[in-house]
């Protein structure tokens, strides 16, 4: 019984005659009362545990996605510094690769575990990383999980604009367009960051499309780019926009690696 319970009860205890008829009364009570509390701990003790279960949760698919990302680095670096067919990279690819398929399969075990606990960023990095990996179909799954966990408009463009493009990267372009076409009609304020992730939209979109043999679209596109570009305020801001619209429409030429000769 609970201590306080049974001090008031002796404190109020009626006399001798009337102690059988009270103590008749107050058991069940009591005995409910008791079964109460316990309840009442249990509950809040399922709580607690349920709480610490969803931090070590997280803290773990934190870990995963945070070894993810470093190696996805480690690997863009790779390719960007070593010449294609070499035989040392290519293990090395291949190591990394086994990596990040074994903790993209840990964090994608622990996302369907508890999916509130995951957000828009932690899809797009997972749907980045199959992507990489040749999975298009974790890929799509984790993009439309990226959109659809978007807290603003301009995370939900941005989303859509890099499912677009990975869209058009397998050849499925009218998917892909239709994909830009909704990411540009979203309810995006007019602020410089917004309209340059507008301008930037056109500019990927009109890469693409360029990439496709499609000159007439590149034109219509990049035009659309200097519209959102001339709008921005800052005129920080518009000069670099505008110098990357310059780069896009006009490429640097890039400069051949000279390899020593043996004479």
């Amino acid at each position: 019984m609970n201590p306080t319970l049974f001090i008031l009860l002796e404190a109020a205890k009626p006399p001798a005659e009337e102690n059988i008829k009270i103590g008749e009364i107050l058991a069940p009570i009591l005995s409910g009362l008791a079964f109460t509390l316990s309840a009442a701990a249990f509950i809040f003790t399922v709580i607690i545990q349920l709480k610490e279960r969803k931090r070590n949760l997280r803290q773990t698919l934190s870990t995963s996605l945070s070894d993810i990302a470093r190696i996805n680095v480690d690997v863009s670096k790779l390719k960007n510094e070593v010449e294609d067919g070499d035989a040392g990279v290519i293990k090395m690819l291949k190591s990394y690769n086994a990596q990040r398929g074994t903790l993209a399969s840990n964090a994608d075990f622990l996302i369907k575990e508890n999916e509130k606990l995951i957000t828009d960023s932690d899809c797009q990095l997972m749907a980045f990383t199959y992507d990489d990996l040749g999975d298009t179909r974790k890929a799509k799954e984790y993009w439309q999980q990226a959109i659809d966990r978007s807290d603003t408009p301009a995370q939900k463009h941005l989303h859509q604009r890099d499912y677009a493009a990975f869209l058009y990267s397998n050849n499925e372009e009218k998917e892909g367009r239709d994909l830009f076409e909704a990411s540009l009609n979203g309810r995006l304020n007019e602020t410089d960051n917004e309209l340059r992730y507008l301008s930037e939209t056109y500019l990927i979109w009109a890469k693409l499309e360029r990439n496709f043999d499609d000159q007439g679209e590149f034109d219509r596109l990049m035009d659309r780019a200097k519209e959102q570009c001339h709008k921005i305020k800052h005129k920080g801001k518009q000069k670099e926009m505008g110098r990357l619209i310059e780069q896009t429409i006009n490429p640097p030429i890039k400069k051949e690696k000279q390899g020593s000769e043996k004479e």
